[in-house]
């Protein structure tokens, strides 16, 4: 038996149908504005992080620059060669990332190391201290090499700037470069200075520091003077 809606009762079921469809239509709307929202946000510190570590990059290629005497090249994604020889300068890396997390560009510009008069003296000066400065252990009551007491990678001699950037931009743990724990050399892995002496190798020995510590920049020079 068919039971006949009345045009009152088919309105009101209509009203109904159209009132769920509106709720689920608006529900469908604000979860995808709420996915795209996090597409967006994802997206933008992905770029942020992205411009970051070019930043950083950048800043850790221009203090190696400075400690070998040596001079930064920048080229943007325009085309644009810039000479970082100070902090000021580093303005043109900073508006490089600042147009990449707006979206402005989709790559980064290149750096390139040029090599000074004194660069590669800097150099050997640092292939000899990596292999001759030895670090007193107070726990092990014996001198060590800089890579034992700072617990990073084995140094082989470098050829030039590209080869010692390598070097120091390896990172020995997550978040630590080469670089950054050569900055402070002579804790001996605890908070107490140590004594830091160059090691001839035949016997002899010269004390850098009695008690104390020395940095990145102490490895550039030349230490094997008597």
């Amino acid at each position: 038996m068919r039971i006949k809606m009345s045009s009152e009762a088919k309105r009101k079921l209509r009203n109904i149908i159209c009132i769920y469809l509106f709720f689920i239509f608006a529900g469908i709307l604000i979860l995808g504005a709420q996915k795209l929202k996090a597409y967006i946000e994802q997206v933008r510190f992905e770029r942020e992080q992205k411009a970051y570590n070019f930043r950083t990059e950048g800043f850790f290629r221009y203090r190696l620059s400075k400690f070998a005497y040596a001079k930064l090249e920048f080229t943007n994604h325009k085309g644009e060669v810039f000479i970082i020889e100070d902090d000021n300068d580093m303005k043109s890396i900073d508006t490089e990332a600042e147009e990449y997390i707006a979206g402005k560009t989709d790559k980064f510009g290149s750096y390139r190391f040029i090599e000074g008069e004194y660069t590669q003296e800097r150099i050997n000066n640092f292939n000899d201290n990596m292999k001759h400065i030895r670090l007193w252990d107070y726990s092990e009551e014996e001198y060590k090499k800089i890579t034992e007491t700072e617990r990073i990678t084995e140094f082989t001699d470098v050829k030039n700037i590209n080869e010692l950037w390598e070097y120091l931009s390896h990172e020995k743990v997550e978040g630590v470069s080469n670089m950054g724990a050569l900055d402070t050399i002579g804790y001996d892995g605890t908070a107490q200075p140590t004594k830091i002496i160059y090691d001839y190798g035949n016997g002899e020995e010269k004390i850098l520091v009695e008690k104390g510590v020395i940095g990145i920049l102490d490895l550039c020079n030349d230490n094997s003077l008597r």
